[in-house]
């Protein structure tokens, strides 16, 4: 299989790849997965129909897997398009899950602590598969 073409392999344009990606998974999974699936993360399961209200109801628990799963996905496709595999990658796409996260719209109502694992969701998950990727592909 040929090499990646200098553009393409680049780091910046990977990143690129991997924001569009993210924010891509993020929207997709989130329109395809019904809320009721995630009802193991809660631990009850919903009787009847599920009413939303906004400003009441929060999902914080499945927000959070999706925006893991979603920024993971972006990460591995990156480091799978990057020419060389470096630590400046992986803080590359920490930096952009962090940054996407700063834009994100919070869910509410949420206390503290569970903001804070939904916020750190992303940037945990695009850091475990860069620096995963990294090591495996680091050592051979």
């Amino acid at each position: 299989m040929p090499s990646p073409s200098n553009f393409t392999g680049s780091v910046w344009f990977v990143s690129l790849v991997a924001l569009l990606a993210s924010l891509g998974a993020q929207v997709l999974i989130g329109s395809i997965v019904p809320i009721a699936a995630f009802d193991w993360l809660d631990g009850q399961s919903r009787q009847g129909p599920i009413m939303l209200v906004a400003g009441e109801t929060s999902f914080w628990r499945g927000d959070a897997f999706i925006r893991a799963l979603s920024f993971g996905i972006g990460a591995l496709l990156a480091c799978l398009l990057a020419r060389s595999q470096s630590w400046g990658l992986v803080a590359i796409l920490l930096a952009i899950s962090a940054t996407c996260t700063v834009f994100a719209q919070f869910p509410r109502p949420a206390s503290f602590s569970q903001l804070v694992v939904w916020g750190i969701s992303a940037p945990i998950s695009a850091l475990t598969v860069g620096a995963i990727f990294k090591l495996v592909k680091g050592n051979a």
